[in-house]
């Protein structure tokens, strides 16, 4: 008979710990975000883990708060998925029903105290690793369990508390969630490409330039639906912001996208191919250049990288200061390491792989000599 597995609690006398889902590899940008928010409310950061338990894809902080307190903080945030507030750990031995089994037994004996005073209720679960069972089935024992034990019905869509039972690889994680939207689905409105980015991956790459001040001017030309210039204005409202794109679709409803907002005053989009960008923008000189170019996450394909991001650098290193930043995104490395070897306008300051819906592109951050 199998034994039964080591549980942790998140429970800490007087502080308040959250959890945030996020996109693998932009885990410490939560935690810069969440250090800086708590910080202008007032709230002192006890202790952070950018990898909690080496699970990747999520944050883990603890506050010196109330939960209310935190959780205000904790919607503000623009670089995550989803707030969750972390109840236990413990890992699997198992596979299949004998996993699953261990799920239903351990979650017996855990308190959830946010089930005690619900009506209705929703058990959820996202599973990655390889598995011989389903996100559906864990979402079943585990929800069988919280039916058995506490006075709620199951409620899919009009529920008092969602319970999320995640599982990634042998571990096994308890958690309540507060969102009910994703966070970062907050620019669903209005125009919407099929490949616009999340707002919370666009929020993120602005915080990678690591600026100490916030930029004069921002300029983002391959801008699309507008995603990252809508997610610079709040953030530095002081900034001018300008998108380009050669796509008239994408340029009225970025425009569209911008009214709505009320921020027409601050982003400007205009029409215009990125091999004229210096051209088309010779009356602006950006501090910043943060940017997605259609080829760098969802296009795979089979043209000639080289040429592309050596003219696409060339063009950005005309309209940017030197010691101007650029943060963008690249999804073929070699041929982008190739033109920066060879190219003397350019030092590469910082990269990092992210997941982006299951391809691995790179930030590059890049300084303007």
């Amino acid at each position: 008979m199998p034994s039964s597995p080591s549980i942790t609690s998140f429970r800490a006398r007087g502080r308040t710990p959250l959890l945030f889902t996020v996109n693998m590899g932009l885990e410490d940008v939560v935690v810069d975000e969440f250090r800086a928010r708590a910080a202008g409310a007032g709230l002192d950061v006890t202790d952070t883990d950018d990898a909690p338990f080496d699970l990747q894809s999520y944050a883990l902080v603890e506050v010196d708060a109330g939960p209310s307190d935190a959780l205000a903080v904790a919607r503000q945030m623009g670089s995550v998925h989803h707030v969750l507030a972390p109840l236990y750990t413990f890992t699997l031995s198992a596979d299949g029903e004998a996993a699953l089994r261990t799920i239903r037994d351990t979650m017996k004996g855990l308190d959830v105290a946010a089930m005690e005073a619900a009506e209705t209720f929703r058990a959820s679960s996202v599973r990655q690793g390889t598995h011989d069972f389903t996100s559906v089935d864990v979402q079943t024992w585990a929800g069988g369990t919280l039916d058995a034990r506490y006075e709620a019905s199951v409620d899919l869509e009009d529920y008092d508390v969602e319970v999320r039972v995640d599982v990634r690889d042998d571990r096994c994680l308890v958690s309540v969630q507060h969102t009910r939207e994703a966070l970062s689905r907050r620019q669903l409105e209005g125009y919407q490409p099929r490949a616009a980015l999340k707002a919370n991956v666009a929020h993120a790459l602005l915080r990678l330039a690591h600026l100490d001040a916030p930029p004069d001017t921002l300029l983002d030309p391959f801008c699309g639906s507008g995603t990252i210039l809508l997610e610079a204005a709040p953030l530095w409202p002081g900034t001018q912001c300008y998108g380009n794109d050669w796509n008239e679709d994408a340029v009225a409803g970025a425009r569209k996208n911008v009214e709505a907002a009320g921020l027409s005053d601050q982003i400007t989009i205009r029409k215009g191919d990125a091999w004229q960008l210096a051209e088309r923008f010779e009356d602006v000189t950006a501090d910043l250049i943060v940017t997605n170019p259609p080829f760098g996450v969802r296009m795979a394909s089979s043209m000639d990288f080289y040429p592309f991001y050596r003219r696409v650098l060339g063009q950005m290193a005309e309209v940017l200061r030197p010691g101007g930043l650029v943060v963008m995104l690249v999804l073929r490395q070699g041929p982008f390491n190739t033109v920066l070897d060879e190219s003397d306008q350019f030092a590469s300051r910082h990269v990092r792989a992210i997941e982006i819906g299951g391809l691995y592109p790179y930030v590059f951050v890049l300084e303007r000599r």
